[in-house]
């Protein structure tokens, strides 16, 4: 059952890997899975390499990669049928194309959403889109975005050769500009008191937390964050602000769910 939750650890996972040169990928063909080593402007990554050879005839390599980084998220967290099917129906590196694909799925909009594939517009239209990544997170003020082939800062930067964390401001033109396909994903919000996994954990009765939960096992749960380094505000209630935190402490640990595993490292 696909959630959003798993591609989007994967892609934080990747968060400062860089694109290799061609003279360090024709020395050392397995640089592409280190993620500084062998740093270049050639447009050559793991991303590119392992999708081409999925799908030759659509996946490029070397090529532009900011696309191909998100096939590969969605590949490696669910497998190729699932994946296609999440994106749209198939894989392609080609920005324009991929968000024509949500569009004849009724699934492309203005309005972004966690877990959403944000593609990036020069004009506003969908002909005019030059640029994607995956949305991590949501608040009252931003957007936040793991993208591939780019850099960190504000500006959008479409071929910056790595993988960075982004933030734009919801209201900004390049927000009013950009499109965001949404995947169909089985993770449909779980209304509050809904059954859950419950356990105890060094004395404290603990649950799995899920978008909308409001109880003091997420109050508890926002508090060991913030001390980890992942700060989000102790309200007791499991929005977008405490699903950010939690995604980038979760992708620090290789995990995917808020459960009973996370509660335990968590607590370490």
């Amino acid at each position: 059952m696909p959630d959003r939750n798993k591609v989007i650890a994967i892609a934080i996972a990747e968060t400062g890997y860089l694109e290799k040169s061609k003279s360090a990928y024709q020395k050392n063909p397995d640089i592409l899975n280190e993620k500084t080593a062998g740093a270049g402007r050639d447009n050559y990554t793991k991303y590119g390499k392992e999708m081409h050879k999925i799908y030759p005839s659509v996946m490029d390599f070397p090529a532009p990669w900011c696309d191909a980084f998100v096939d590969w998220c969605f590949y490696k967290s669910y497998g190729i049928s699932t994946a296609k099917s999440l994106l749209g129906g198939n894989f392609d590196d080609y920005t324009v194309t991929s968000a024509k694909m949500y569009q004849k799925h009724n699934a492309l909009d203005r309005n972004p959403e966690r877990g959403a594939q944000i593609f990036f517009s020069r004009s506003g239209g969908i002909n005019g889109i030059y640029h994607t990544g995956l949305v991590y997170a949501v608040d009252d003020s931003y957007v936040y975005t793991i993208e591939g082939n780019t850099s960190s800062g504000a500006e959008i930067v479409a071929n910056g050769g790595a993988v960075c964390k982004k933030a734009y401001a919801k209201h900004s033109t390049a927000m009013r500009r950009a499109f965001f396909g949404h995947p169909a994903y089985n993770d449909e919000v779980k209304t509050v008191g809904a059954t859950k996994a419950t356990y105890t954990i060094n004395g404290y009765a603990l649950h799995d937390v899920s978008y909308g939960d409001q109880d003091e096992a997420v109050r508890f749960l926002q508090q060991l964050l913030t001390a980890k380094g992942f700060p989000c505000t102790a309200d007791g209630i499991c929005g977008d602000k405490t699903l950010k935190a939690l995604a980038e402490y979760q992708a620090s640990k290789r995990r995917t769910t808020c459960g009973k595993g996370t509660w335990e490292e968590l607590l370490k």
